[in-house]
Parts: C-alpha cells; structure tokens; sequence
C-alpha cells in the first residue's frame, strides 16, 4: 500500500547539488602516474589530502592500474580486488604523499609496463583529495630545473557519468605534427566492480562529428587513456575547438576527464567534464515560487524507475468566501494504489499530467527537468463546487529538488 506523506514542510525538503570541492568519503583521483612519456617527460603524481574535521579521518587508498585499450576499443583490466593501502589524516590536518605510485603503491601493477592509473579514496570522515602530475625533468629556457603539470581534484559520485547519462570535455585540441600545436588524451575510469560501456564522440564546434562514434568498453574498476585522440579518431588537420563527448551506455558510473599536451614543449593542462544531471529516482519537496501562494503551498514529487509516480500538495486556493488549503494526491501507475493521473514523456525532456480525484478536484502541469537535477514546472488545480466557495481554476509555478534517493541511491 502506498504511504502518503505530510507535505507542509516540504520547502525544508529544498536543498542544493553537492559543489565540485566538497568533502566526501567515496571519491576517485581520475589519472596518476609514474611513467616516461612521448617526449621523454618523467611524470610523477603527488597528492594532498585535507581532513577538514575535528576527528581523526582514516583513509583507504586503492589503485586502480590502468590497462591499455585493444584494437576493440576493450580496456580488459580487472580491479575489483585490488589492494587498499590505510592512511590517515588528523584532525583539521593535511596530508602530503609524494610520488604516490613509487611509493605508497610501489611494486604494484603495471599492465603494459606503465605505471598509471586511478585511485578510489574511501574515509571514515569527508575528505578532500586533490592530485598533482607534473613533469620531473623539466628545464627552463634558460636549462634550470624545474616542474611544470596539472591539478586533479578527486571526482565524488555526483560528479560520474552514470547509466543513461552524457557528459563532455572542452578545449579538446588535436595536430598531425608531434613537435607543434596540441593532442588531448581522454581518461577513462570505470568507478562499478561490473563492465561498463561507453560511447564516446568526437565533434566540432558547431555540433558536427569530426569523425564517427565508438563505443568503449572497460572491465570491473578498470582505468584506461586514450591517447591523442584526434589522430586514434583520424582527424586529419589541427583542431583546437573539439568536444569530446560520452554518454554510458551500460554500467557505470564512469569518471572522465582529459590532459592537453602541447607537442613542442609538453606543458600539460586538465580538462574537467561538464554534465546535464538527471532527476534521479527518490523523493523531490518543491514549493510554488511565485505569487501570495508562494508562502503557503508546498508538495513532494516522487520520482520510480525514471518515471513520476506520485505527486501531493497542499495549495492555497482563493474565492470570494476567502482563502482555502486544497490537497492534491495524484497517483501513477507504479505508485502501488489505483491511479488517478497519467505522466507523460514529452519530447524534450520531462513530464506533463493530468488526473483528478472526486474528493479534491482536477489537475494539470508538467515536470521540468534543470541541469543541475532539480525540476521545475507548473500546476493548474480545479477545485470542487462547495457550499461556500464555487469552482476555482488555479495556476502555479513550481520549483523543487530531491532530498533522498530510493533503492540506496544517494
């Protein structure tokens, strides 16, 4: 039987996407490195990690070894038993672990004789991670020794790119000469202990493929680099306004991202991916955004298997006897009791409705989703004839996001 909810407070229920820096204690360092590169360059990868907290952080490290991509666009490599290395982190303190790979993870993996790859971090206490790759052997123009590389921050879940979802890489630049203009690798890590399958696009700047699609394929918490992608995807000429473009199209969730390699004198930059979030399945609290009603009217969405089942809310509704709360309980198909409105995919994205119940009336709107995984929408509520007030059509705005998840998403 389906459970209704009190819905008054629900404009509690609103509360933001996680930012790009907060604290977690499941995220991933995307790419490091212990190897010599096309050029010579000796990478080396460090990293810091912060315990913003006034407890004690112990802190699981486990490499994932990246493995090199076959003719079929198959990184085979298994990491689903890897090792975990314990760290931890005192309080309000920073850690600092140097050359991570030729120490903390020394000896381990090599799958093509590279030391490369991701590394899961997993605390009892949020963290913050980030990496640092940079070339060791590097000169000035002048001949002295110095470094030049790139910062990672380390990717949490809301940050992947999960099953039906699509994200994409700017910036991504590519050059038939090994000596001038740029080449981009594209890395891959495979955050799920099952296969995961991803298309990946290459397209220019005015949305036209610069060469077709393939899919990717990557083995349980695999880590893999494709490199110079413009020459593996046979762009032709110099390139420096390409997308790269992946969409997951099993498994996952898949962390991406990419390096940017200038071919005359090896200084690196990094690429983060950029992502439309989906409305994930659980439970929305919204509230009406404009008018007087704004301060009153309130509901929740539940959103079952990618589809609306469930909307409740408590309307302020005006007729000439006054001001009245009006509830609605619209239920779908997979709400578990006998449905009273039908949702409705439409074309670009979201839902339009329509039910109605004998006890409240009739309603009808759509469910809009934001690119941050909010939604936003509108209602048109028809109250019943009473004694005191007559028939009422009403409009509102809506706007509201998820405060928990179902089926322990988060």
């Amino acid at each position: 039987m389906r459970r209704v909810y009190l819905v008054g407070l629900a404009f509690f229920l609103l509360r933001g996407p996680a930012v790009a820096d907060t604290p977690a204690t499941t995220q991933w360092v995307l790419a490091t490195a212990k190897a010599t590169g096309r050029g010579g360059e000796e990478f080396v990868s460090s990293l810091r990690i912060v315990n913003p907290l006034a407890q004690t952080a112990n802190v699981d490290l486990t490499y994932l070894a990246q493995s090199p991509i076959d003719a079929t666009f198959l990184a085979s490599g298994d990491n689903g038993a890897a090792p975990k290395v314990r760290v931890t982190v005192g309080p309000g303190e920073t850690l600092a672990i140097e050359d991570v790979l030729g120490t903390t993870f020394a000896g381990l993996a090599a799958p093509f004789g590279i030391s490369a790859g991701g590394i899961r971090v997993d605390s009892d206490q949020p963290v913050s991670v980030l990496s640092r790759t940079f070339v060791a052997n590097a000169r000035s123009a002048g001949g002295v020794p110095g470094t030049f590389g790139f910062s990672i921050p380390a990717q949490g879940p809301e940050q992947t790119v999960s099953a039906g979802e699509t994200a994409w890489l700017t910036y991504v630049s590519s050059s038939p000469s090994a000596s001038s203009g740029f080449r981009t690798n594209l890395i891959l890590l495979n955050t799920a202990t099952a296969v995961t399958v991803a298309t990946v696009a290459l397209v220019r700047g005015d949305g036209t493929p610069a060469a077709p699609a393939r899919d990717y394929t990557l083995g349980r918490a695999s880590a893999a680099q494709q490199t110079d992608v413009g020459a593996a995807f046979g762009v032709p000429g110099s390139e420096t306004n390409l997308r790269i473009v992946v969409t997951v199209k099993s498994g996952g969730p898949l962390a991406i991202g990419a390096s940017l390699i200038d071919n005359a004198i090896s200084s690196i930059a990094y690429l983060p991916p950029a992502k439309v979030d989906e409305p994930g399945d659980g439970a929305y609290g919204w509230v009406v955004t404009q008018g007087d009603a704004a301060l009153a009217s309130a509901g929740r969405l539940d959103i079952f298997h990618g589809v609306p089942n469930f909307l409740s809310g408590l309307l302020v509704v005006d007729c000439s006897a006054g001001s009245f709360l009006q509830t609605v309980l619209a239920y779908g198909v997979d709400s578990g009791v006998t449905p009273n409105t039908a949702f409705t995919p439409l074309a670009g994205g979201g839902w339009s409705f329509a039910g109605s119940s004998p006890e409240s009336g009739a309603w009808s709107g759509t469910i809009l989703p934001w690119v941050d995984g909010s939604l936003y929408g509108s209602v048109t509520f028809t109250t019943l004839a009473t004694a005191r007030c007559p028939s009422v059509t009403k409009g509102y705005e809506l706007a509201g996001s998820r405060a928990f998840g179902f089926g322990g998403t988060p």
